[in-house]
């Protein structure tokens, strides 16, 4: 995955983002704005500080952080940080984003976790929780009913393996991934080592394994801090420095609200004014209702309230499209690269772009829906050391990826 680097002021609206599966879904979390990382109106006049209720919506506790192994349970990554090796995660209640308040979800989180994943019999919104751990996979929590899942994945290229433990396994070969289902959850992970991903994220949710939180002591405050709102995206911090930040999402009846909590180092941790002096520059926060700024050494939060005017930003919730959930099957042939709808949903031809469009062969026609078993072949010979990327406009400024595959290294990225 190519990473896109945030630059805090300009690019397109707060939905205008980019969002691009990697490898490994640190990339995904921290290439998902393309020059967007504000998630806010445009500037235009001062920032109304005041006191900032936010509301608590989701779980009282963090109950995400059980399938985080600690770093000493961690298999081989890859496009691992070397000083962190978990990379950016993701936490998400799909069917809990303020569709009913604002007639829109604040899916970005959403999104990201789902281009890591793929179709098993259930709709995106049936899950409970997205947990996307960085580069070590994706955990959906939901009732699992395995015969629809087995039903599910028979028509796709997921093949039934060795299982371990609790969790029936099927892996694929045409693009690197594997899927671990249990009573509870699907897990869903990549690469050469996705085996081994799996079972440290199936041993750290049953408690076999010690935890990250139990032995960092910093993402374990900051998680403390943080909490289960229905939105997490880790690293999306507006200050300087610290050694963990993420943004947060949620709402009540008549307002969203996005909080930016930072952890700093001993002596690190900014000044009121300069928090101000920052935010002034980067977070274009002019339009909400209020921002409220608090300190409480080492730990530092922004919070801003948005009525639902300011929260919509133009956006019209009739013209926007959720983002189909699709298993892709791919046969790599040596003229030919040939792209399937396996299962999931039904694809509008018209707002999904197909990259590169010079090598797409019989283009389907406008008006049309790629549904379960049909196939979209690229010409080799006109991809010229191109990724094949079929991205989806959601609305006029946003784009979000449904599928990547490099012909190079023969992997779904």
């Amino acid at each position: 995955m190519r990473q896109r680097t945030n630059d805090g002021g300009g690019g397109r609206s707060r939905r205008g983002l980019l969002r691009r599966a990697g490898a490994t879904l640190a990339a995904a979390t921290a290439g998902a704005s393309a020059g967007c990382t504000n998630l806010l109106p445009p500037a235009s006049r001062a920032i109304r500080y005041g006191d900032v209720d936010v509301p608590r919506r989701g779980d009282a506790t963090p109950s995400y952080r059980r399938w985080f192994p600690a770093e000493s349970e961690l298999p081989p990554l890859d496009d691992a940080h070397d000083d962190d090796p978990y990379g950016n995660w993701t936490y998400a209640t799909p069917g809990e984003l303020g569709t009913a308040q604002f007639g829109q979800a604040f899916d970005i989180g959403r999104n990201v976790a789902q281009v890591s994943m793929d179709y098993v019999g259930y709709p995106m919104a049936d899950y409970d929780r997205l947990v996307s751990v960085g580069p070590v996979g994706t955990v959906a929590e939901v009732s699992v009913d395995r015969d629809v899942v087995a039903r599910t994945l028979a028509e796709t290229n997921y093949e039934r393996v060795d299982g371990y433990r609790e969790y029936d396994v099927y892996d694929r070969t045409d693009v690197d991934r594997l899927l671990a289902v249990s009573a509870d959850a699907v897990v869903h992970a990549s690469g050469e080592h996705r085996r081994a991903k799996a079972k440290a994220l199936a041993d750290a949710g049953a408690g076999r394994v010690a935890r990250r939180h139990e032995v960092d002591e910093t993402f374990a405050a900051h998680t403390d801090r943080v909490g289960a709102p229905p939105t997490v995206l880790s690293a999306f911090g507006i200050l300087n420095g610290g050694l963990a930040s993420a943004v947060w999402f949620t709402f009540d009846d008549s307002s969203a609200y996005f909080v930016y909590d930072h952890v700093f180092g001993d002596g690190e941790t900014p000044t009121a004014s300069e928090v101000k002096h920052q935010i002034r520059g980067i977070t274009r926060s002019d339009q909400a209702s209020f921002v409220d700024v608090t300190i409480d050494d080492p730990f530092v939060r922004v919070a801003l309230q948005l009525d639902e005017r300011a929260y919509m930003d133009g956006d019209d919730a009739d013209d926007y499209r959720s983002l189909p959930f699709v298993t892709w099957g791919v046969d790599d042939g040596p003229d030919t690269i040939t792209v399937s709808h396996d299962a999931g949903d039904p694809v509008p031809v018209d707002p999904t772009q197909f990259r590169p469009p010079g090598a797409l062969r019989d283009r389907p026609e406008p008006g049309s829906t790629l549904e379960p078993g049909d196939e979209l072949a690229f010409a080799t010979a006109d991809l010229d050391d191109d990724d094949i990327e079929l991205t989806y406009d959601q609305s006029d400024d946003s784009i979000s990826l449904l599928f990547s595959y490099d012909p190079a290294n023969g992997s779904n990225t």
